[in-house]
């Protein structure tokens, strides 16, 4: 078996993973079909490789999962703060006035207020950012040092 660093097992990953996407379409596509048609493929032999690929993949996904123990945390930590930042940035800390249509009274102005405006929300996304880099440095640094054994069923 080959070793490969977490980093390769991750791209075979997907990589595996787009060829089986792949031959689902060309299986899907070529199952069924009229009479008087030459399929571009053999299906039942197609199945079997997606089958042969899954396997392999299943197999490759185990194996990153288990050499990922030693760094939950930080694949977990980055997670959350992906999605802190996400919600920050949804979140409007506009302090501008606004034209809205009030009932007897037409359009009048009415002042925001925001308990994290833009400035603060800005200066917490970019903490953020900063501990989102710092985070993913050390995951690219873990993966590059770690190694797994896999073969490939994927030709070059």
């Amino acid at each position: 078996m080959a070793q490969i660093t977490l980093a390769q097992a991750l791209k075979e990953k997907n990589r595996l993973t787009g060829e089986i996407r792949r031959l689902w379409g060309l299986f899907q596509h070529e199952n069924s079909c009229l009479t008087d048609h030459t399929r571009s493929i053999d299906v039942e032999k197609t199945l079997q490789t997606i089958e042969h690929y899954t396997a392999k993949l299943v197999e490759l996904k185990t194996k990153i999962g288990l050499a990922n123990a030693g760094n939950l945390q930080n694949m977990y930590r980055l997670e959350e703060a992906k999605n802190r930042m996400a919600k920050l940035n949804e979140t409007n800390g506009s302090e501008d006035s606004d034209r809205e249509y009030v009932r007897n009274e037409g359009y009048v102005y009415l002042k925001r207020t925001a308990v994290f405006n833009e400035e603060r929300l800005l200066e917490m996304k970019r903490k953020l950012q900063m501990e989102c880099n710092s985070l993913q440095d050390k995951l690219d640094a873990y993966n590059a040092m770690h190694k797994i054994e896999f073969d490939t069923p994927l030709v070059d």
